[in-house]
């Protein structure tokens, strides 16, 4: 089941305990650096924390939407109008069956119904946000050896 280990961030924002713990238990034996936050609110300190500490962002940040209090839908809303978090990529994780979720949100959805399929989508997200990653810097590189 766990075949590419990596040492990626994951901020992993879900309020269900039993699902976080479980899950991030899952994404620590596949190599990766876990941090929770068991709502908005706390996911936004941990992003703080990160801030003010001048370290790097997560990776990836997997967001259940169904919490109280502040939605995932709404910490999004609050993401992207960061001028820091704006691009960070995000995995929306759900127990709603909604066909219309991912297109209503631009954003890859997985559900939680299967944690094998769960690491699946995980590792698809971090292949694509280091693909985009490495493709900015290609770009970047290019135009500074044309000046």
């Amino acid at each position: 089941m766990f075949l590419e280990p990596s040492s990626h961030t994951i901020l992993l924002v879900d309020d269900d305990r039993d699902f976080r713990d479980a899950f991030a238990d899952l994404l620590r034996l596949d190599g990766h650096v876990v941090v929770e936050a068991s709502t908005g609110e706390a996911a936004l300190a941990q992003l703080d924390n990160i801030g003010m500490r001048r370290r790097g962002a997560p990776d990836l940040i997997v967001l259940d939407l169904m919490m109280p209090r502040m939605s995932g839908i709404e910490l999004l809303q609050r993401l992207r109008r960061s001028g820091r978090w704006a691009d960070l990529p995000v995995l929306v994780v759900t127990g709603v069956n909604d066909p219309m979720l991912p297109v209503r949100l631009d954003l890859p959805i997985a559900f939680k119904t299967d944690t094998e399929t769960l690491v699946s989508a995980v590792r698809q997200q971090l292949r694509r946000a280091s693909s985009e990653a490495a493709s900015i810097s290609a770009v970047a590189a290019a135009s500074n050896g044309a000046e």
